[in-house]
């Protein structure tokens, strides 16, 4: 999403090489270090407009999320809501931030006063949604996701949550569904390839269960969640050396994996 709020400060040098202007650097987010001096320097500066002020701490608080920062995001974001209660952009950057650090009902909460200040806010639906996953809230996430699908029908993240959530439901049948939309745009996810894969096999379906397995390990060949998977449809099927095979792969993958060190000794094998 295109950060209209952060180029709000650039000025003509903004393309200038080299350019020393602390607005421009301020709204530089996706340079971290550059951006969060340049911020600092106008919130602290004591002679811009309180508008100013709002944007600074706004793209401080984006540039300090980007660094992994979130708990100082917060912060920054915090200060700017006061300065400038109605940009919802705000609000839904500081639910990132907290959900980032497991505050899950705050960030539940910005998202909906981002939605009330933009209705058609599609990504804090499609985000929301997640959230709402994360507190086992399912019937919401699905509305949630389903509200951004409308808004925009190529969120890949929205589908694949509405996956997730129609899969905790036990609708494996619609998390099938969503899970193909998700792929649809994103061919090439491996983990949604192993999300699919455990709604076949949530409908008994092991062909097309393992057929996602093999798709995802030809993807992603490291990947330990989908080797064990395969291993775990090729026990259904009672193919005890491929299964092994998978499980030793797996441990290959994540060697600190305790779950596939049990399996393998529940099949006679040392880890």
């Amino acid at each position: 999403m295109r950060n209209r709020t952060a180029f709000a400060l650039l000025p003509m040098c903004w393309a200038v090489a080299g350019c020393d202007d602390p607005r421009a650097n301020c709204a530089r987010v996706q340079e971290p270090e550059r951006a969060i001096r340049a911020c600092t320097t106008l919130i602290n500066s004591g002679s811009e407009t309180k508008h100013t002020v709002a944007v600074a701490l706004y793209n401080r608080g984006m540039a300090k999320n980007n660094e992994g920062k979130y708990e100082d995001a917060i912060l920054d974001f915090t200060q700017a809501a006061r300065l400038n209660r109605d940009d919802a952009k705000i609000y839904f950057h500081r639910a990132l931030a907290t959900f980032s650090v497991g505050r899950t009902p705050e960030a539940i909460a910005d998202y909906t006063e981002a939605l009330r200040l933009n209705p058609r806010y599609q990504l804090a639906f499609s985000r929301r949604a997640a959230a709402e996953v994360a507190q086992e809230h399912y019937p919401a996430a699905v509305s949630d996701a389903t509200e951004a699908v409308k808004i925009n029908p190529q969120d890949d993240f929205a589908y694949a949550t509405r996956a997730a959530a129609r899969y905790f439901m036990k609708d494996y049948s619609g998390s099938v569904s969503d899970f193909t939309e998700a792929l649809r745009i994103t061919p090439r996810d491996a983990t949604r390839y192993v999300a699919r894969a455990w709604a076949h096999v949530g409908l008994l379906q092991t062909g097309a269960a393992l057929s996602d397995a093999d798709q995802a390990i030809k993807l992603a060949p490291d990947n330990a969640s989908a080797h064990e998977l395969r291993a775990y449809i090729n026990r259904q099927l009672g193919r005890t050396e491929q299964a092994i095979s998978d499980l030793r792969a797996a441990l290959r993958a994540d060697p600190s994996r305790e779950a596939i060190k049990e399996n393998l000794l529940k099949l006679g094998v040392a880890p």
